[in-house]
């Protein structure tokens, strides 16, 4: 890329320098009084600039960078020597071919060394400039590498948050069951392992498609079924096509843990979640609905579920969940990637 750059760079700047005497090409236009145009003339002009200040850029490219006072005396003093020597090997070989087969002007070489000279200037200014450019290519690099790296360390942050508060859960869960029904446990077990396997999965990106999410939410919902029984019901709906869409991982689990928390639920008044999805514009978000029956006293929070998944999903997919509530229900919007 860097090679081709100065190609082209090379022939825009040796074509822009001999560029006037193509105006000569008109025999009534005012170039034409003060010179004769003549092609071999033109194309070894253009063609010997060309070479040079394609030299000068392959020479120069990596020397000269950054501020004066930091440039390596040995290194930069030698480039400068040999860019010298270029400027007065090409030169003088050039008023010479200049001399023996197109003819003598008004300057040496009707003006070679002048363009060479012409040809240094605008070859250290390009190369500054695509200087500057790769070091503020390079600085934003390196933001967006540490942006990435605190969002990773702030996701795992987040994600060791909800992880033991959803193991001391479980567990405490196991141990009703196995005092209730021992021939139970071995299938709570097995649906546990499911869901401890499906929470300490780890994706580069953190987000997981829409199908894993429902599986182990379809697992933990079992579990909370054989806690539970009648008290508790999940329902699913959503269409085949969606199954794919991205979402964080453990997006779901933490909804139906905070609806089990802040809700009454009993055979009597069973608690009712529903997954659904909605249409939002152009995209698609999850609807987790649960009916409302709230606990008569309101037990005391740990700072985790709902603005842990906020807080994931504003760095995953920079939106925030949406929260609402009617009389009847508590509802939470998820968008989908």
């Amino acid at each position: 890329m860097g090679r081709m750059l100065y190609i082209y760079s090379s022939l825009f700047i040796a074509i822009a320098l001999n560029i006037a005497r193509l105006l000569a090409l008109k025999e009534d236009s005012v170039m034409a009084r003060y010179m004769h145009f003549n092609m071999g003339e033109w194309l070894f002009q253009t063609g010997v600039s060309f070479l040079f200040c394609l030299l000068v850029f392959l020479l120069a490219q990596h020397h000269f960078q950054g501020p004066f006072r930091r440039w390596k005396w040995i290194r930069e003093g030698r480039t400068a020597l040999l860019l010298l020597l270029l400027f007065f090997f090409f030169t003088t070989v050039s008023i010479g071919v200049q001399r023996r087969f197109f003819g003598q002007g008004l300057l040496p070489g009707n003006g070679i060394g002048i363009k060479f000279m012409l040809i240094l200037i605008l070859a250290g200014i390009e190369l500054k400039i695509v200087n500057i450019l790769r070091m503020a290519r390079s600085s934003e690099l390196e933001n967006v590498r540490l942006r990435n790296a605190h969002l990773k360390t702030a996701l795992e942050l987040l994600k060791g948050q909800l992880q033991p508060h959803f193991f001391f859960n479980a567990l405490s869960s196991l141990s009703g069951v196995v005092r209730e029904d021992p021939t139970k446990a071995q299938y709570y077990i097995n649906q546990l392992s499911k869901v401890f396997r499906y929470s300490l999965q780890r994706e580069d990106n953190h987000l997981v498609s829409l199908k894993e999410e429902l599986e182990a939410v379809r697992a933990y919902a079992a579990l909370l079924k054989m806690r539970h029984e009648a008290g508790f019901e999940l329902l699913i709906d959503i269409p085949e096509a969606l199954l794919t869409e991205k979402l964080p991982h453990m997006s779901l689990q933490p909804l139906m843990e905070n609806a089990l928390k802040h809700n009454v639920v009993t055979v009597s008044s069973p608690l009712l979640v529903s997954v659904t999805a909605e249409r939002n514009g152009d995209r698609w978000c999850l609807l987790v609905r649960n009916n409302l029956q709230p606990l008569s006293f309101y037990p005391p929070g740990t700072g985790i579920g709902l603005s842990n998944l906020n807080e994931r999903y504003r760095i995953l997919l920079e939106q925030e969940i949406s929260i609402s509530k009617t009389a009847a229900d508590f509802i939470v919007k998820l968008p989908l990637k």
